[in-house]
């Protein structure tokens, strides 16, 4: 495991306090790989109540145990958290919070110290760092619990596409909310492309459809986003759901894949996912997605956390997930070589709701990785910092 400094940057106790960073595929380090902004829990093992209060808050990578707390958020979930991220690097920072019944979003900044209130939830941000794309996260929550926030309507009562939700483009400026793809727009656009028995099982099961995961590409002129679909108090999985690609102002509405999981943009043309046995790469094309390659086939057996630490995508690092024992792996498309460059014992339970997922966050220059673990008894969080020698000085030299 030479290569990467493993190193423990926040620090609690069998009963507390808690840490974590949120989404992997989300800019929890600003431009200098320095900064990175977290959250922190008093209570594991339970959902979230709408009383739940959590602290957002600053970690210097360079100090361990540095925590500067930045504000509260009464809006989150054990996968994703409040969804706090940088906006363009720096200095300002987004996360989502509650005012009374209604999901808002956050902007801190962090040179002046001031915040100010945005009237929607913010996911994902272009990398400019001056539009956010947000969903209804109480609706999400009813779905699919765990990634949403609750506190909002009960699955029961949900139209199942309407035409007046789905994707919102949001000036994070004004806070000006427009939206751009509503779920009744995606679900006739993917409907008539499913098979005979599908579309039949859509008309006949009364599926509701919500969405989850919308990434900004690289150059900000697209998006992409999973659309799902279940009966409520009905069982669901991966196969139950499609992503799809859109233009940011709503125009050009594509069908990339079925049955995508963890998907990442690489480039403003390209996006990789796990899919049915391996980690595809597929062209976002106006006629629908192509695919064009797959990453690693004798190493990625199962559903990972994966991103590209390289402008060119040619060096990874990725997770062995739902497992007691985790290892962490980088990975050189070039010469088909990987490295495991850290482990991470004791995280009980595996799966489930309350499962603790790595989720392997780079820095922007590839030679830093946040990650989450359990292995000291509780949520904290870990940095992996590249040394100079073998593929991880490689790793930040590339691209």
């Amino acid at each position: 495991m030479t290569g990467w400094r493993c190193t423990r940057l926040t620090r609690g106790g069998p009963d507390g306090p808690f840490h974590s960073h949120s989404y992997y595929d989300v800019p929890v380090f600003d431009a200098t790989g320095r900064r990175i902004v977290a959250h922190r829990m008093s209570f594991a093992g339970r959902q979230p109540t709408p009383e739940d209060t959590i602290e957002i808050g600053l970690i210097d990578a360079d100090r361990p145990d540095s925590w500067q707390p930045i504000g509260e958020s009464r809006a989150w979930s054990w996968q994703q958290g409040p969804l706090a991220q940088w906006l363009g690097g720096g200095p300002r920072v987004v996360w989502n919070d509650r005012e009374g019944p209604d999901f808002v979003a956050r902007i801190h900044d962090t040179e002046t110290g001031e915040t100010r209130t945005l009237g929607r939830t913010v996911y994902g941000v272009d990398p400019a760092g001056t539009t956010g794309f947000s969903l209804d996260m109480g609706r999400l929550n009813a779905v699919r619990p765990g990634y949403g926030y609750p506190g909002g309507p009960d699955g029961t009562a949900l139209p199942r596409y309407p035409d007046d939700d789905g994707v919102w483009r949001v000036d994070l400026e004004t806070g000006r909310a427009r939206l751009v793809l509503s779920l009744r727009r995606a679900a006739r656009l993917v409907r008539p492309r499913l098979g005979m028995r599908a579309r039949l099982r859509h008309g006949l099961a009364g599926y509701t459809y919500w969405f989850n995961h919308v990434k900004v590409a690289p150059d900000g002129r697209r998006f992409t986003v999973k659309l799902r679909w279940r009966k409520i108090g009905g069982p669901w999985n991966e196969s139950m759901g499609v992503s799809l690609t859109c233009g940011a102002d709503g125009d050009d509405p594509r069908l990339l894949a079925d049955a995508t999981s963890h998907v990442i943009w690489r480039d403003p043309e390209h996006l990789y996912f796990w899919r049915r046995g391996a980690v595809e790469v597929f062209r976002d094309e106006a006629a629908g997605g192509r695919k064009v390659g797959t990453i690693a086939p004798d190493l990625i057996d199962a559903n990972v956390h994966i991103r590209h630490l390289d402008a060119n995508a040619r060096h990874f690092v990725l997770d062995t997930p739902y497992r007691e024992e985790i290892d962490l792996l980088t990975l050189d498309t070039r010469t088909g070589t990987h490295r495991r460059i850290a482990t991470f014992p004791g995280h009980v339970p595996r799966r489930g709701p309350f499962r603790c997922d790595l989720h392997p966050c780079p820095s922007p220059d590839g030679r830093r990785i946040v990650v989450t673990s359990l292995r000291d008894g509780g949520r904290q969080i870990y940095l992996l910092e590249a040394t100079e020698d073998g593929d991880a000085a490689a790793a930040g030299r590339a691209g």
